[in-house]
């Protein structure tokens, strides 16, 4: 039996591409993955950005309240994306280093703990979502947040330098996918102990608005893109990762437009099946 899963990496919400997110979720639809994952930096958190905090930023706080932000994410992403998976999907939230700074403000306010975490107002448990946190505090120890799909290993992300996906391949001994970066890079290692082996490292793009605020109109290689998996006997696996032009793209000879509304979307591809 092949295994589908659907990657999505990078929303920052609000902060996402509209026609992309659109996009990706007429394709969910008509894909009918049997698992989901959403791989960190689902949510901004501008609420709780540390950084705007130290800056002493009090114009980029005006009406930003974190429980609002859980509700609009809620309404705007989470519950909409339930109500187009199959009924048995598998759900998994993996919390980005942006939900991460939750963890920063417990630091210095504790008595809000288990009042404020993305798992407790989101209600992820309850929902049916396994939630994996970008790192697992030990005591006195730090273990990242990963996930095996067979042989792939999936998490947020680890490194931004410019060559991080050669990077993870020498951080990491199993193929991987991973988000955190915005763009798409993929790596491959072979060893010498193993010539006939090898692994690779590919980072899958993001489903954000690539020309953010805070960059100010610098270039960047942020790339809207998803990963899909398909997972064969054996922990063997392709990896495709669509690249989204202009709200667009194209899987299997279907094309999926988020400029569209959904009316629209399944006439047309009707009429492109005829």
């Amino acid at each position: 039996m092949i295994k589908k899963i659907v990657l999505l990496p990078d929303f920052h919400y609000p902060h996402i591409n509209k026609t992309a997110v659109n996009a990706v979720f007429q394709f969910i639809e008509w894909f009918k993955p049997n698992a989901v994952n959403l791989l960190g930096d689902a949510m901004n958190m501008d609420s709780v950005n540390h950084w705007m905090q130290e800056k002493g930023s009090k114009k980029y706080f005006e009406g930003k309240r974190l429980l609002e932000e859980y509700k609009d994410f809620d309404q705007d992403i989470l519950t909409p994306l339930e109500a187009i998976l199959p009924q048995r999907c598998e759900k998994t939230y993996m919390g980005g280093n942006h939900e991460d700074w939750i963890n920063t403000l417990l630091d210095k306010e504790p008595q809000l703990e288990g009042m404020i975490e993305v798992e407790k107002a989101l209600r992820l448990k309850e929902r049916g979502w396994e939630w994996i946190p970008w790192l697992k505090y030990g005591q006195g120890d730090y273990e990242r947040g990963l996930k095996h799909y067979g042989k792939l290993l999936v998490f947020h992300g680890q490194y931004t330098n410019k060559y991080h996906s050669a990077k993870t391949t020498e951080t990491y001994s199993k193929s991987c996918a991973y988000a955190h970066t915005h763009d798409i890079q993929l790596h491959t290692k072979v060893t010498v102990d193993d010539y006939k082996g090898y692994h690779t490292a590919q980072s899958i793009g993001c489903l954000c608005n690539t020309s953010p605020d805070y960059m100010r109109g610098r270039m960047n290689r942020w790339v809207n893109a998803f990963g899909v998996i398909y997972l064969r006997e054996g922990g063997l696996y392709n990896l495709y990762v669509p690249v989204i032009v202009r709200g667009k793209f194209v899987f299997a000879g279907r094309m999926f437009n988020g400029n569209l509304d959904k009316d629209k979307q399944n006439k047309n591809q009707k009429g492109g099946d005829k």
